[in-house]
């Protein structure tokens, strides 16, 4: 180049851009002569692998055992098995075979086969979903074209484990003072239940007797407060004849039945049996409705509810009811009720207090309501959720193997058959009971 830039000055051409003699720094120029150019050569080689480079497909599966552990019945868990591709060739997965317990599954879809280029995974998901105390096994084979591992597995197991264990024990106290109020429907469909209950009174009377029960009763209307021939006592020789009369009210009242609202006028403080005229507060209280009709009174189940808490402790209280339970009468001639006692049913299950079919038989009825007129505790409330079929109930150490059933809407154990027990007995109720499971 330097022999052009010479011939260049020496012709006298001026070029566009020069040297600027002010300060000695050259600068690009642009001229237009044609100068013969060539492209330098880029040596090149063609790459080989070292000797120790081996192209082949490759798997590494993780983990190769899992251990789900111990797990609770009826609860989940889940882990995921990675296969990834390490080798340097692509690794073809061809097939996949699942041999498992019926509490585990694989729960990721493979379209096979398929094709894992170096550096890829492919992450599968399995479940555990334990339902018994047995333990459990796994185990996916993996056939690939990898060098030297064609065939792989992956074993996972867990053991399922049962809930705690928990004891719940009530001490029986024995309450034999009883305080019945009886109201009847004395409306112009109730002349054959009236008959009925009074034909059955001694059955009723019988039964508090030989408990040993001190009780005293009363009957009113569902329509008036007054109370029928007084307050009536167990002690009395003809309290038997008093109460078949008492209940005999008639059918010439109201069509319009209000139990509940008319219960809560007598006893309250200012009725006729209001507590110190009646209700003795060492006694438990019973109020028996008897009613082919729903009740009409004015106030929410809720609000009456409150108001015989007011009066009685929970424990000190029941409502009785027998009334129209929605099963179709035997005989329409001789019971045929008017409406189901919907609002009666939902103050006894408030209460814990019974519920008897009117077209029921009588004779057994009144049995039952003596038996429930005094408390001797029938109604177990457990203090954790039970599972079912590992309730044991025992009554002074010695197992109960019938008589009682397990309510697991309101997990509870109610006694059937109230003689199995007199009073100031241990009762005890063992279960497993349902932990929260694990997150």
């Amino acid at each position: 180049m330097k022999w052009i830039w010479g011939s260049l000055f020496l012709l006298g051409c001026s070029p566009e851009y020069g040297v600027s003699p002010s300060d000695g720094i050259p600068k690009f120029f642009v001229d237009t002569g044609t100068y013969e150019t060539t492209t330098p050569t880029i040596p090149t080689r063609e790459l080989t692998p070292p000797d120790d480079v081996d192209f082949a497909p490759r798997i590494l599966v993780e983990p190769l055992d899992y251990d789900f552990g111990e797990l609770l019945i009826n609860c989940h868990d889940e882990y995921d098995l990675t296969i990834s591709s390490v080798g340097t060739a692509p690794l073809i997965i061809d097939d996949l075979l699942y041999l498992n317990t019926p509490e585990l599954s694989m729960d990721t879809t493979v379209n096979l086969p398929l094709t894992l280029a170096p550096g890829e995974q492919l992450i599968i998901t399995f479940s555990y979903d334990e339902e018994d105390l047995h333990t459990d096994v796994g185990t996916l084979y993996i056939f690939s074209n990898a060098e030297g591992k064609h065939e792989q597995k992956a074993i996972h197991e867990g053991v399922g484990i049962p809930h705690g264990t928990h004891t719940d024990v009530f001490e029986q106290e024995e309450i034999r003072k009883s305080d019945i109020l009886f109201i009847i429907d004395n409306s112009c469909s109730m002349s054959q239940e009236q008959d009925l209950m009074s034909e059955n009174m001694e059955t009723f009377v019988e039964k508090l007797v030989l408990s040993e029960v001190d009780f005293q009763a009363a009957v009113i209307t569902t329509d008036d407060i007054t109370p029928i021939g007084g307050v009536m006592y167990g002690d009395d020789f003809d309290v038997v004849s008093q109460l078949a009369s008492a209940v005999d009210v008639g059918n010439g009242g109201n069509s319009i039945e209000k139990g509940q609202e008319k219960a809560m006028e007598a006893i309250d403080l200012l009725g006729p049996l209001s507590p110190g005229k009646f209700v003795r507060e060492d006694a438990f209280l019973s109020i028996v409705v008897v009613s082919d009709e729903d009740d009409a009174s004015p106030l929410t189940e809720v609000e009456y509810y409150d108001f015989f808490m007011s009066i009685k402790d929970p424990d000190m209280f029941a409502w009785h009811s027998v009334v129209a339970t929605g099963i179709l009468p035997t005989d329409p001639a001789i019971c045929n009720p008017s409406a189901t006692g919907f609002r009666y049913m939902d103050q006894s299950f408030y209460t814990y207090g019974v519920v008897l079919d009117i077209c029921g038989d009588w004779g057994e009825s009144l049995t039952v309501l003596a038996e429930s007129s005094y408390r001797i505790e029938d109604t177990y409330p457990l203090t954790r959720d039970a599972i079912s079929t590992s309730i044991k109930v025992s009554v002074d150490g010695v197992e109960l193997t019938e008589g009682w059933v397990y309510n697991d809407i309101s997990n509870v154990v109610y006694l059937e058959d109230r003689t199995l027990i007199t009073g100031d007995e241990l009762f005890q109720i063992t279960y497993d009971y349902i932990e929260e499971c694990d997150e």
